[in-house]
């Protein structure tokens, strides 16, 4: 639902002080011109949190005369960055952490690491691609599949103590040359 500032209540605070709603039409470094319908003032963002408003976004507004600034946020669709220094933590030493995106998660750095007492990934589509990939399984490795399909360029080597392999239907082995022990 969007917002329309002239829907919202101001709160009157004398007749020469404003606050209440205010539509972003511009922006300029720390500094957004803001829209009413008989002025464009420009306001000192005066945010608690690094965001960026965009325009169209309806935030809240404070002011009078040639002094605005905008105290928060009531709908917007700009960005919000955390850029620390040096290193980042967000713990939650007795409770959950939730991310949710609506259009995507993205994740870069040149190392990754991620430690639990249980991993599930739930997804509907998995594609991988390594340049070099090695998994080590200290008890078992299960694979459940509807079909399972394996396309190799060069080699392909299999080693174990001991080897079964079951059918219910016919087997077929397609090669130049089969050598057997």
């Amino acid at each position: 639902m969007l917002l329309e500032p002239q829907s919202l209540n101001k709160l009157s605070l004398d007749h020469g002080t404003y606050l209440g709603p205010a539509r972003v039409r511009q922006l300029a470094g720390n500094r957004v011109q803001l829209e009413f319908p008989d002025e464009l003032p420009w306001a000192l963002l005066a945010l608690a949190f690094p965001y960026e408003p965009a325009p169209g976004d309806i935030v809240l507004a404070a002011g009078q005369g040639h002094t605005w600034y905008v105290i928060g946020v009531l709908q917007g669709a700009g960005k919000t960055t955390f850029s620390v220094p040096g290193d980042f933590e967000i713990l939650a030493p007795r409770g959950r952490i939730h991310l949710l995106a609506g259009k995507g998660f993205q994740l870069k750095s040149p190392e990754v690491r991620i430690t639990a007492g249980k991993l599930e990934l739930v997804a509907r589509r998995v594609f991988e691609r390594f340049e070099n990939a090695a998994r080590w399984v200290r008890q078992t490795l299960q694979v459940r599949a509807g079909r399972v399909r394996t396309d190799v360029d060069k080699e392909y080597r299999v080693r174990a103590g001991r080897i079964i392999e079951r059918a219910h239907e016919d087997v077929t082995i397609d090669g130049n040359k089969i050598n057997l022990g």
